[in-house]
């Protein structure tokens, strides 16, 4: 069976001393994609001093360089810039549904908040009638005070108005019972004198 292969787009490319191939090698391959800084150029010989990030410089030709990195960095650049794609996205799923929660718990703790304050409402309309039902209840209470020492002094006066009374019942009774007696006396005075008067008329 037949086995499907690939070219393979890596190059190593060397830096010679100078800008034709029978220079000396500086560096036996510099891979492709590898940044290189520009110190000149020769477009007649095709060939590029460049110099590479450690600082060393060299001449390489100029049909091996280019101004974007090559297709495999590029692509390596979009799957890295991809991973983070999804990582930021994965974070900004959870952070979604952290505040979703976070807005459930806010709900709920809304709804709480709201139950507790018509409990609250509620109660204090049973406050304010219990209190406006004691201030009722306290003049009431007053009025009762004052009905009761009205009645008090009503009750003091009717009783020395009883003493009063007794005491003149007594009295009455007493003069009627000393006239009944002194007309007692005198009747029995009058009948014991005719009586003696009857005897002395019967011994003449």
């Amino acid at each position: 069976m037949a086995e499907t292969v690939y070219v393979r787009d890596t190059l190593y490319v060397p830096l010679r001393g100078g800008p034709t191939p029978e220079h000396r090698i500086l560096h036996r391959g510099i891979r492709s994609g590898t940044p290189l800084e520009i110190m000149q150029q020769e477009p007649d010989s095709g060939w590029s001093l460049v110099r590479t990030q450690d600082g060393l410089e060299g001449w390489m030709q100029t049909q091996y360089l280019m101004a974007e990195p090559i297709a495999s960095d590029q692509l390596e650049t979009m799957q890295s810039r991809l991973l983070a794609l999804e990582a930021t996205h994965q974070q900004t799923l959870l952070r979604l549904q952290e505040l979703r929660d976070e807005n459930a718990n806010l709900t709920t703790e809304l709804q709480h908040s709201k139950a507790e304050l018509e409990t609250t409402s509620t109660a204090l309309d049973e406050i304010r009638q219990l209190s406006a039902d004691t201030i009722q209840i306290q003049a009431r209470n007053e009025s009762l005070q004052d009905e009761r020492v009205e009645l008090e002094n009503q009750i003091d006066t009717l009783l020395m108005a009883n003493d009063e009374l007794q005491g003149d019942a007594a009295q009455e009774w007493f003069l009627r019972g000393g006239a009944v007696v002194i007309i007692a006396m005198l009747i029995g005075f009058w009948a014991a004198r005719r009586i003696y008067q009857r005897n002395i008329s019967t011994w003449n």
